[in-house]
């Protein structure tokens, strides 16, 4: 499985209907989880084990079952998670590939945003240019102004080398020390899309 699978090919429909089904618990489940208003250290550290635990099981040659895959794209709206994972694609760009595109062919648009722009990233850093152009389009069509696609489409247009952005990419502990300790807002951005996503399924 290689990132030339974008755009990122459709479930039949029976799976599809399967697929809905079970997002929509996830993230009814996850929202309700969210309104009691837990510890946001606790909510980030169980997303950031399940994105290290899910690469792990891609590294050894398995994949995720569709819960996993389907939660980790709500993970990935936390930006720590998201950028740990940006990270993790520098330094397995194939294993992350094949995560991405494993969890991009089951999740519904209002979660694509981080999937696919990481998929874009791993794209563009491996020379498909092309690719990530697509990627990227696909994103910002579901998504007009999400920050990563954006960057990601700068990058693209100017023909920014993507060895200039990754020795630019802080470690990370760097990110630790810039973000400090984890806090409430780091949560609103996956709450609001959980909103969004369960007022328009109703």
């Amino acid at each position: 499985m290689t990132s030339t699978n974008l755009p990122v090919p459709q479930p039949n429909a029976g799976r599809a209907a399967r697929l809905r089904h079970l997002t929509r618990r996830l993230a009814t489940d996850l929202a309700t989880q969210l309104s009691t208003q837990p510890p946001t250290g606790r909510i980030v550290a169980e997303a950031r084990s399940r994105l290290h635990q899910t690469i792990s099981r891609y590294r050894d040659g398995g994949n995720a079952d569709d819960a996993t895959a389907i939660r980790l794209s709500m993970d990935l709206r936390i930006i720590r998670v998201r950028d740990e994972a940006w990270l993790a694609s520098q330094a397995e760009p194939i294993v992350m590939t094949a995560l991405l595109l494993d969890v991009a062919e089951r999740i519904e648009l209002a979660f694509l945003a981080p999937v696919g722009s990481l998929l874009a990233y791993t794209a563009w850093d491996q020379g498909e240019r092309e690719v990530a152009r697509r990627a990227v389009e696909q994103v910002l069509a579901a998504e007009p102004f999400y920050s990563m696609a954006l960057l990601l489409q700068m990058a693209l247009h100017f023909q920014v080398p993507p060895g200039r952005v990754r020795d630019h990419m802080p470690t990370l502990d760097e990110i630790d020390i810039r973000m400090g300790r984890p806090e409430p807002g780091w949560l609103q951005p996956l709450q609001w899309t959980l909103a969004d996503y369960l007022d328009a399924a109703c």
